[in-house]
């Protein structure tokens, strides 16, 4: 079953919030096991399905060093490339944020301000129970 992840309000949502947010080329909420929930309209499906999947494996990666190294727990990513930045946050239970600038110049603080308002503002909404593997029993009846 395909799932258009811009049409559903949170993606109408990210396009009001951080779409239109001088510096941000687009915005994706994720699930934090890496399924693309939202997207902005600047990317299509299969964009935001990409960024998911490394966002996830990025987000994964930085949990294990703060625990690792007793970093105190994780709150934002950022990976700055030569063309652009991308910013990873918390956003809700069991749910992320990436925003990816247009370029390496961008208002960063602007960006992760808005980021962190959203997250705070509907954090609720954006919410996800973690997803439990099924029994074996279960799975192959």
């Amino acid at each position: 079953m395909f799932t258009d992840t811009h049409s559903n309000k949170l993606g109408w949502f990210l396009d009001k919030e951080l779409g239109t947010l001088a510096g941000v080329r687009c915005a994706v909420l994720i699930s934090a096991d890496g399924l693309l929930h939202s997207r902005t309209s600047s990317i299509d499906q299969d964009g935001g399905e990409r960024y998911a999947a490394i966002a996830s494996s990025v987000r994964g990666a930085a949990r294990t060093y703060s625990e690792e190294f007793a970093g105190g727990g994780l709150r934002q990513v950022v990976l700055e490339m030569d063309e652009y930045v991308c910013l990873i946050t918390q956003a809700g239970q069991n749910m992320l944020l990436l925003v990816q600038t247009t370029d390496a110049d961008a208002d960063l603080a602007t960006i992760a301000h808005q980021m962190g308002e959203l997250a705070v503002s509907v954090g609720d909404r954006m919410a996800v129970e973690a997803r439990k593997p099924v029994p074996d029993e279960q799975a192959a009846g």
